[in-house]
């Protein structure tokens, strides 16, 4: 049993720290992203046009002349930035739904989560061209639309947890006390879905990463020639056999984003599940 749990923390601790390591690189590089690239990402150099990574350019140049490696550090805020406050946007919608349906129950439960049902059966990248398409494409209009394609999947998480501390005595001492419906969802009921928010926002941080450069490269997201992971490799994909680094460097960022981001996640996961195996363990007298 000791050799068993010896494994798991290292498990937990090996994907805790290399999901933060990857993830706080990526955030430190969105931050100073301007400082720390070689080049301006939208300077044109016309004598090294689709050149080969060298020690001049390290990740190349694209058809235009433009450093990869300066348009990938700086494509790294606008991917970061979307995906960053998508998933709180979500994360507040779906909590404020799954709190109250699962608080209120009955009929109110079944009519929000049948509502909530339909917007998940939409497929979330024709989601999100319906929603893009109508409000036009920006930076906000798509924070707006993968705030509301991953909403409902929050919510339904949520509820689920919920449920389980809705029934507890102390909620019914909160009713018996005669405190609101607000406060006893907000002080009583959300502090102790804290561990089940972090993680599902470790896990949609991710899937909002991937939607957003979907987009992008789809015509979606940011325009040309704007820095972007999903748009440079859609500019760039007709030449890729010719010159494949411009394609293939924001694929890999957006990979290595994304693999960070669900270590970080997994690692998250696995640390609740064995603070709450190790609480429920009967200590022998």
């Amino acid at each position: 049993m000791k050799i068993v749990t010896f494994f798991i923390r290292r498990h937990v601790t090996a994907s805790l720290i290399t999901g933060s390591i990857i993830l706080l690189l990526f955030i430190f590089i969105g931050i100073f992203n301007t400082r720390i690239a070689p080049y301006d990402p939208q300077e044109m150099h016309y004598e090294h046009l689709k050149e080969k990574p060298s020690a001049t350019f390290l990740l190349g140049t694209d058809r235009f002349g433009r450093d990869v490696l300066s348009r990938v550090i700086v494509g790294t805020r606008t991917t970061l930035a979307i995906a960053a406050f998508s998933t709180m946007l979500a994360l507040i919608l779906g909590i404020l739904v799954g709190a109250t349906s699962a608080y209120f129950g009955g009929w109110i439960d079944n009519l929000i989560m049948r509502v909530n049902d339909i917007f998940i059966s939409f497929p979330t990248l024709i989601f999100a061209m319906l929603v893009v398409g109508v409000l036009g494409p920006s930076v906000v209009n798509g924070v707006i639309a993968i705030g509301i394609i991953y909403a409902p999947r929050v919510a339904r998480v949520i509820r689920s947890a919920a449920l389980n501390i809705v029934p507890l005595e102390y909620i019914d001492a909160a009713r018996v006390r005669g405190e609101s419906s607000f406060y006893i969802i907000f002080r009583e009921v959300l502090p102790n879905l804290w561990p089940t928010i972090i993680v599902e926002g470790s896990i949609r941080l991710g899937y909002a990463i991937l939607l957003s450069a979907s987009l992008s490269y789809i015509g979606l997201g940011q325009p040309p020639p704007t820095p972007d992971w999903g748009l440079m490799a859609s500019s760039e994909r007709g030449y890729m056999f010719l010159t494949p680094w411009p394609v293939f460097a924001p694929c890999i960022a957006i990979v290595i984003s994304v693999i960070g981001v669900n270590l970080l996640g997994e690692g998250l996961k696995d640390l609740l599940l064995a603070k709450g195996s190790r609480k429920k363990e009967v200590v022998p007298l």
